[in-house]
């Protein structure tokens, strides 16, 4: 919850509806710490709407412009990435069955206006989906509602303002400094001098991307078994059932197996689509790069789509190494810093390389090794042990960067994969008393 317009009225409905409805409220607040002392009057504006309403509050701070290079985009993808990241962990941790997010209306116009500057195909089209269900930067799964996707950004604002609610104000917003910032600010009425309707016009079009690409999902299910294969690095795609494909078949086929290939959608558009059909159309032997490290290579009977794995970093030694606590520890590769520190804020800087563990629940002392044959662990959300190399098979980490995953035990015990998960059994409770902060940093 940022606490403008839209998250305000979505709090608020769904606190009015939730006796009705049987549910059970918590929210969340990311601080991205963007704009100072603004931000953090924000995350005590949301604070004080939870304690209004007697209801569960998490929040936390990341200084997401720090890892983001400076850029706009860059940065905006970021505090996406960390906020939802964020999210998936609050979701998991309090079983909860889904995250409730305040996108509108004029959201979805935008989105959709967006994806078509950027050439993107029906997929981006489609915009926003009201549900859908996808892992975070951290591998987390979570499902995202979207119950306010109908309502404007005026209807919202009326009604906070007809419940006498004074929701918070974003400034940055009227910025234009990043792409939707301008669509919103400057595309968007240019547009309307031409069509003052159009982001009607625009959401019809994304009602209508959604039932195409529906039916075409429907038939790329029936003959993907049958036309994809797994192949060393990546996916292998038949070349003869490519070429006898209806074109619109064909595309999203493509588009399917890039997207499975890199991990998700994330800067794969029409564009790298179209160039791949041009390369089914050359001769045998033609490569093609494409965004996220993915290699086209065009067999005789095959189109093979890899992902080039990056120089694997320093292998850690086959032995556990103890990690001081609280202290500092050096690892070939890796600064360990190890705090203890009373409970408050159990979601603070927590992330991919920071982790939090009540130090009721460490069975032993704690090490640090390379991952070894057999090993298993629970990772956060799950309810049962699953086999690492599983784990990491599903994590799409390459097998020469493997050995480098840092692995840390509590005794016998692996309580986190570095990177990408920690153990559910030494996760933090309502109860912790004392929490080990474990942060691992390149050296």
């Amino acid at each position: 919850m940022s606490g403008g317009p839209d998250s305000l009225s979505l709090l608020h409905t769904l606190h009015r509806l939730s006796p009705s409805l049987g549910l059970s409220l918590h929210i969340a607040h990311f601080n991205h710490g963007l704009r100072g002392s603004a931000s953090d009057a924000d995350a005590e504006f949301v604070a004080s709407q939870a304690e209004s309403l007697g209801l569960p509050f998490s929040t936390t701070k990341e200084y997401v412009k720090s890892r983001a290079g400076g850029h706009s985009q860059s940065i905006e993808e970021k505090a996406r990435e960390a906020r939802y990241d964020f999210l998936a962990r609050v979701a998991c941790r309090h079983k909860a069955v889904g995250i409730a997010v305040a996108h509108t209306a004029d959201d979805q116009a935008e989105t959709v206006l967006m994806h078509m500057v950027r050439g993107a195909g029906l997929r981006g089209l489609r915009g926003m989906l009201p549900v859908v269900e996808s892992p975070s930067a951290s591998g987390l799964p979570f499902k995202l509602f979207r119950p306010l996707l109908t309502a404007t950004r005026s209807e919202t604002e009326a009604y906070c303002l007809a419940l006498r609610l004074q929701p918070r104000i974003d400034h940055t917003n009227l910025l234009p400094e990043t792409l939707r910032n301008r669509v919103r600010l400057e595309l968007l009425p240019l547009l309307k001098q031409y069509n003052p309707r159009v982001s009607d016009s625009l959401i019809r079009l994304a009602d209508s991307a959604i039932l195409d690409l529906s039916f075409i999902q429907s038939q790329v299910a029936k003959i993907w078994p049958d036309a994809v294969e797994e192949a060393p690095g990546g996916l292998a795609v038949s070349r003869h059932r490519l070429e006898e494909m209806h074109p619109a078949l064909r595309r999203r086929v493509l588009a399917q197996a890039l997207e499975s290939v890199s991990g998700g959608s994330v800067d794969i558009e029409s564009v790298h689509v179209t160039s791949l059909e041009s390369l089914l159309a050359g001769d045998t032997g033609g490569e093609l790069d494409l965004p996220k490290g993915i290699h086209a290579t065009l067999g005789y009977q095959r189109l093979a789509l890899t992902v080039s794995p990056s120089p694997p970093p320093t292998p850690l030694p086959e032995g556990a190494q103890p990690i001081a606590i609280p202290g500092e520890t050096s690892l070939p590769g890796w600064r360990v810093t190890a705090i203890v520190e009373e409970s408050s804020d159990i979601e603070s800087n927590a992330g991919p390389y920071c982790a939090l563990f009540d130090m009721a629940r460490l069975s032993g002392p704690v090490t640090v090794r390379r991952r070894h044959p057999g090993d298993r662990f629970t990772p956060l959300g799950m309810s049962g042990s699953k086999k690492l190399q599983d784990f990491l098979t599903d994590a799409r980490v390459p097998r020469k960067a493997r050995d480098s995953i840092p692995i840390v035990l509590a005794g016998e015990e692996i309580i986190w994969v570095v990177g990408h998960r920690p153990s559910e059994h030494i996760r933090l409770t309502p109860t912790t008393h004392h929490t080990l902060r474990l942060t691992f940093q390149p050296a």
